[in-house]
């Protein structure tokens, strides 16, 4: 399998090359591809970091299956992972002239900390195959708070979850942060609007990511069936546990789990529990890292 998806890069890459603006090529493979567009920076020592074992498995499972439904604890990377992800794809081509949509948060300005996020990844300029610098004026045309052209004619937007997201045409990939935090009694009406974007494209990716929220709404429902393969969603759990001793402390954890305000189970164990004692409010903590330096976790 490993060799098919390195000749489907190479192809897909090829092909794209062939027919395209200029554009930096780059290499495959996602670590060595964020090592040319910008590692991310640890939140505690400062320092670049390579992709985590657990990070390049989220990366695995979106390139081969498409269809993801990552149910995950907080603080370990994950929306982090699923912007570079979407980054890698446009890099390589498979994104090129074609629509990304993230859907994000109960408002606009929480969607568009997405976009500012990945801008601020690739705003020191990137480096191609040949390790020649390419600033982020080469490689982006337009920059708005809800939008990025790209120079390769992909354009990415942002938008937040509600049932206003459809029409759009030509989707290649939608990453859905944090849904089981839409603040809707009904939140299918959602996650109904969103998907038929993808109509047009078969191998478009859809990423549904977001730390539990009760036995409700469609995260839970999709959840439960991915789990026992009776939809289309390949189905990943990551708990703390894949980021203890990276991301994530031991101390850390210690305090959480004595904290008799936090449902730890739900918050960091992944599971949906029947609580409504998640730990703080969106607004608050799910998206409350507006200013920060977004190429960190």
């Amino acid at each position: 399998m490993e060799l098919t998806f390195e000749k489907a890069l190479a192809n897909i890459q090829k092909n794209y090359l062939q027919s395209s603006r200029d554009w930096p090529v780059m290499p495959t493979g996602f670590d060595k591809l964020n090592q040319h567009i910008g590692l991310p920076i640890h939140p505690n020592t400062k320092k670049p970091t390579h992709m985590y074992g657990y990070q390049q498995t989220y990366f695995d499972a979106v390139m081969a299956y498409h269809k993801v439904l990552l149910n995950k604890s907080r603080k370990i990377g994950a929306s982090e992972t699923g912007l570079r992800i979407f980054l890698y794809n446009i890099f390589i081509g498979k994104y090129a002239d074609r629509n990304i949509l993230i859907v994000a948060g109960n408002k606009q300005q929480i969607a568009d900390t997405f976009v500012q996020r990945i801008y601020n990844i690739v705003r020191d300029g990137v480096y191609d195959i040949n390790n020649e610098k390419w600033s982020y004026k080469e490689i982006i045309v337009d920059r708005r708070h809800d939008h990025i052209e790209w120079t390769n004619g992909c354009h990415i937007w942002s938008m937040p979850a509600n049932d206003s997201v459809r029409g759009f045409e030509n989707v290649a990939g939608i990453l859905m942060s944090e849904v089981s935090f839409i603040d809707l009694l009904d939140d299918s009406k959602v996650y109904n609007a969103v998907k038929p974007n993808l109509a047009n494209i078969d191998d478009a990716d859809l990423i549904l990511e977001s730390t539990p929220n009760g036995r409700r709404g469609f995260f839970y429902d999709l959840a439960m069936d991915a789990k026992q393969g009776k939809n289309e969603y390949k189905y990943l759990e990551q708990p703390y546990t894949v980021s203890l001793g990276k991301l994530i402390s031991q101390q850390f954890i210690d305090t959480e789990r004595a904290n008799p305000r936090i449902d730890f189970e739900q918050e960091y164990m992944c599971k949906f529990t029947t609580s409504l004692s998640a730990a703080f409010k969106e607004e608050t903590i799910k998206y409350g890292e507006e200013t920060m330096e977004f190429n960190e976790y």
